[in-house]
């Protein structure tokens, strides 16, 4: 679906670019990489994949957003691990009982305003831990861990059509260290993996 999308955004440059060659802007060289009569089917495909490469559709906040849910909820955990944290997010994005931006997920729950006009969460009352356990919530820049959980991150949201569900539905987890919360009881295991157990609905569809 995605490369779908960049063909129509490719389309769309085209025709940009056939405007400007003809206004004596630009360059023949950019008119003949970007307009569809100049190459294949296949020729489409690597120009999609440049465009995948170049980041060119990518939301850099959404991306920040991801990694902090990766760097902060599974750091420590292997690649699947790191990568079953990002399915359940995303699949609260598609979830309609859900916010519908991966920033917005991550970041949902109760907020006050401090006496700074900041607004912050309410201890406690966040979905994922970390954003509302009273400490800091930016990772050291250079460090290795956040760097991996940036390119994890952005690679992620960059392929997630293509990705396979390793959580197979999963919309809760915990760690396996603790007692199960109230909420499990109303849920089925999907899958265990490193030290988090995951959990889809029951019965309801996503």
């Amino acid at each position: 679906m995605q490369k779908y999308l960049l063909f129509l955004f490719v389309f769309i440059a085209s025709t940009v670019m056939a405007s400007t060659v003809g206004s004596g802007q630009g360059s023949s060289r950019d008119f003949i990489w970007f307009h569809p009569q100049n190459t294949t089917v296949d020729g489409l495909v690597e120009i999609a994949d440049n465009v995948i490469k170049k980041n060119l559709l990518i939301d850099d906040e959404a991306v920040t957003c991801m990694a902090k849910n990766i760097f902060f909820e599974a750091a420590v955990e292997s690649t699947a691990g790191k990568l079953a944290v990002a399915q359940v997010t995303l699949n609260r994005v598609e979830s309609k009982h859900y916010p519908n931006t991966v920033c917005e997920v991550v970041y949902e729950g109760p907020h006050y305003t401090a006496s700074d006009g900041q607004l912050l969460p309410k201890r406690d009352r966040c979905q994922f831990s970390w954003y509302c356990d009273g400490r800091g919530d930016d990772p050291r820049e250079g460090s290795k861990m956040w760097d991996e959980a940036q390119e994890l991150a952005r690679y992620i949201l960059l392929r997630q059509d293509e990705l396979p569900d390793i959580t197979d539905g999963a919309l809760h987890y915990h760690a396996n260290y603790i007692d199960a919360p109230r909420w499990a009881s109303h849920k089925r295991v999907s899958t265990r993996i490193d030290t988090h157990i995951f959990y889809r609905p029951k019965y309801k569809s996503l």
